[in-house]
């Protein structure tokens, strides 16, 4: 049942597994969705005040809830989803709020044939988790389009920074540790080519190597210097491996799938058992992607 609390809407008891795309999860004690930045940085304030964790939410494919009550301040983004755009040159750069998806930045590239977002283009996320987390494929990242980043950091200051003041890296970045990203300016760049066109058969290309056709968290580990963490699964064995209704995909080794009512307790022995065959066979400790939240 939605209430108010100070004109923020929340939600009281939720069933988390309703907020990720792997569909496993307990209960979420509150889950608030804000309107604006001034909401977002009084409910950070608030839970510092109540020496409370907050946890920002968004499509959550790359997020894993524990069994239970979670009792966190969840601060959820689907409510800020402005975006505006404008054109210098050759380049056009879009600021968008971190509820918007990667779809709809998407179908903008399509319609302005703007170049730079095609091996993003099928990622299941919205523009706040990517920038989070750097997230990319196929060799591209969100952070070869970021130009500055609007956030909020662990006491609830309001903070605007350029691409050249934050600490970024391979699916890491400063915002981690206790921020949350409100909006996030993109540089594209017009293009001849037909954008569209290539965006096609990249979905198409990735709908054949990934299991989207199941509830999935995504890559489920980084990929360690020179190595696939895919190639190091499926040598040691965890390919199509399953404990339960959750397993590592036929089709490639690093997704986890959900195969109906999986258990958290079987995703976690999974997990160990796949970073103790790699460890044990190639001598590299593997770094999960995902993200456990209890």
């Amino acid at each position: 049942m939605l209430k108010t609390l100070k004109k923020i809407e929340f939600s009281e008891n939720v069933d988390l597994k309703h907020f990720c795309t792997i569909k496993i999860g307990g209960k979420g004690k509150k889950i608030y969705f804000p309107e604006d930045i001034k909401q977002i940085s009084y409910l950070i304030q608030e839970a510092n005040d109540k020496n409370t964790q907050f946890f920002p939410l968004g499509i959550g494919s790359n997020i894993i809830f524990g069994d239970g009550l979670i009792d966190k301040v969840f601060i959820h983004s689907k409510n800020l989803k402005k975006f505006n755009f404008w054109e210098e040159n050759e380049y056009v750069f879009l600021e968008a709020e971190a509820g918007v998806s990667f779809k709809t930045v998407v179908n903008f590239v399509k319609k302005y044939n703007l170049e730079g977002f095609e091996n993003l283009s099928g990622i299941p996320a919205t523009i706040g988790g990517a920038v989070a987390m750097n997230a990319g494929a196929f060799g591209s990242e969100i952070f070869d389009l970021v130009e500055e980043v609007k956030w909020i950091d662990f006491h609830g200051n309001i903070r605007i920074s350029e691409k050249s003041e934050i600490d970024f890296g391979y699916r890491n970045t400063q915002f981690q540790k206790g921020s949350f990203v409100y909006s996030a300016i993109l540089k594209l760049k017009k293009s001849e080519k037909n954008i569209p066109e290539i965006i096609k058969n990249h979905l198409l290309e990735r709908n054949k190597k990934q299991p989207l056709d199941k509830p999935t968290s995504g890559s489920t580990f980084k990929n360690p210097e020179n190595f696939s963490a895919g190639y190091l699964l499926e040598k040691s064995g965890l390919k199509g491996k399953r404990i339960g209704n959750i397993g590592f995909s036929e089709k490639h080794s690093n997704f986890l799938v959900n195969y109906g009512d999986a258990k958290f307790k079987d995703l976690i022995e999974l997990l160990e058992t796949a970073e103790k065959n790699v460890l044990d066979i190639f001598n590299i400790k593997l770094e999960r992607e995902v993200k456990i939240v209890r």
